[in-house]
């Protein structure tokens, strides 16, 4: 077998346990992730290929199968199969679901399969706006338009940490003064009425694994979830196509893939106001990203989290960067 020195010794052993009472048969196990905020084991097994998961002990993260549960055995969604949960190593095992479909469309990149991938997660995610209270009990964040306002407050006060990430003095005034503008965009947003639900900052393609066998979507890595507007994580996707795929802003793929995003809420409003409401999801979007990327450090150990990501330029920054052009029409500070 792999070593598997770097993983504590609790979970592996509750893990061979549990495969084993359930008639797996381990053929081997080899350590595929190991970061601040998650460890994972893959085991190759006499019944297919089983993942064991661990998050911090401390983390909101480790919700992250019950959340998976609750979405299969109440709206029937396209999520991993949870084997078994144990809750005192802050850990869950599960079935292996595919292959990424990032990885299908690097290969041979096919619009029409990403789009049916984002219709799908829209349908989980419509599936889910009348059920917030559930989600909530589980310890969601709540990130809905009216909390976001004093969320952004929050974290603009935080002048040392956002000084530490790299942020201006001057671009920390300038977010001073968009506090009203924000609490204002937010207002704005919810006049359209699209109900907010469950959703989460990294849905994209590599987040998706395609079963294939049966071709069936599986949505995976339901760790930073919260309640937001739906719009929000859409607006993730889309970026990550930009990034990955070629896709160019505003080009034909670009509008295809936007237009697919509305689809689910096309009931609810007309097409003019669902573009005018995710144009504007999409200005407020940054703001969200900065409190998701906030709360995911703040839930790991920090020091490792800054060494993990040593040579990546600050997310926080570039997203209050981000939303300070954009409130400003693109004019310097």
């Amino acid at each position: 077998m792999t070593s598997t020195l770097s993983i504590p010794d609790a979970p592996l052993e509750w893990a061979r346990e549990k495969l084993a009472n359930l008639s797996y048969s381990i053929r081997q196990e080899e350590i595929v992730l190991t970061t601040p905020w998650s460890k994972v084991v893959r085991f190759s097994t006499s019944s297919g290929t089983v993942y064991l998961k661990q998050t911090p002990a401390t983390s909101f993260l480790s919700i992250e199968p019950k959340i998976i549960r609750l979405l299969f055995e109440q709206f029937h969604a396209n999520v991993p199969h949870v084997i078994a949960i144990n809750d005192e190593c802050h850990c869950f095992l599960m079935n292996d679901c595919g292959k990424s479909l990032r990885s299908l469309l690097k290969s041979k990149f096919n619009p029409k399969l990403l789009s049916q991938a984002i219709e799908q997660y829209g349908a989980i995610q419509r599936s889910t706006e009348g059920h917030i209270e559930t989600f909530l009990k589980l310890g969601i964040p709540d990130w809905r338009l009216d909390k976001l306002p004093a969320l952004y407050n929050e974290l603009i006060s935080k002048t040392e940490f956002l000084i530490s990430e790299g942020l201006t003095s001057k671009e920390l005034n300038a977010l001073q003064h968009l506090s009203t503008h924000f609490s204002e965009q937010c207002g704005l947003l919810s006049t359209y009425g699209i109900p907010e639900t469950l959703g989460y900052h990294d849905f994209h393609d590599n987040n998706v694994l395609v079963d294939q066998s049966t071709e069936k979507l599986i949505f995976m890595d339901w760790s930073e979830v919260a309640i937001i507007h739906p719009f929000f994580s859409l607006q993730t996707c889309l970026q990550q196509s930009i990034k990955h795929h070629n896709v160019k802003e505003g080009d034909q793929t670009y509008r295809k893939l936007q237009e697919t995003c509305l689809k689910n809420w096309s009931g609810l409003a007309s097409k003019n106001q669902l573009s005018a409401a995710f144009d504007l999801a999409k200005q407020v979007y940054s703001i969200f990203s900065v409190q998701a990327c906030y709360q995911f450090m703040v839930s790991v150990d920090l020091k490792a989290y800054k060494a993990y990501y040593a040579d990546r330029p600050s997310k926080i920054t570039e997203n209050f960067k981000s939303y300070i052009a954009l409130a400003l029409g693109g004019n310097p500070l």
